[in-house]
């Protein structure tokens, strides 16, 4: 099956525009033979997505994505954000301070006493 359907105009000029420089800026300075170890996408196929003479097939694209910490949307240029913002995190070097709850019978005495 071609990877470019006869039917695909404006879409296959789309990701054969913009897939090939997210590419080579996700992977920075990753060469396609370490990117290709590291995802098992060989590095031909790499090449020719970089020449746009194919576009990424949806398994090997995730594992790429995945390898790059990118995000699918933004790769294939249907989103501007390059990956998920980051979540934020517990910082458990902190100790935690635990303050003990009034028992509801301290808190009865306490409204009693202030009255």
């Amino acid at each position: 099956m071609s990877r470019r359907p006869t039917n695909w105009g404006p879409e296959h000029t789309h990701i054969t525009t913009v897939f090939p420089r997210r590419l080579e800026e996700m992977m920075g300075d990753m060469t396609f033979t370490q990117l290709a170890l590291l995802s098992g996408v060989s590095a031909s196929t790499l090449t020719a997505w970089r020449s746009g003479t194919t576009v990424p097939d949806l398994r090997l694209l995730f594992s790429v994505c995945t390898v790059l910490d990118a995000s699918i949307d933004w790769v294939v240029g249907l989103d501007e954000m390059p990956s998920p913002p980051p979540q934020p995190t517990v910082d458990d070097t902190q100790p935690t301070v635990d303050y003990p709850q009034p028992a509801v019978d301290d808190t009865q005495h306490a409204e009693a006493d202030a009255t």
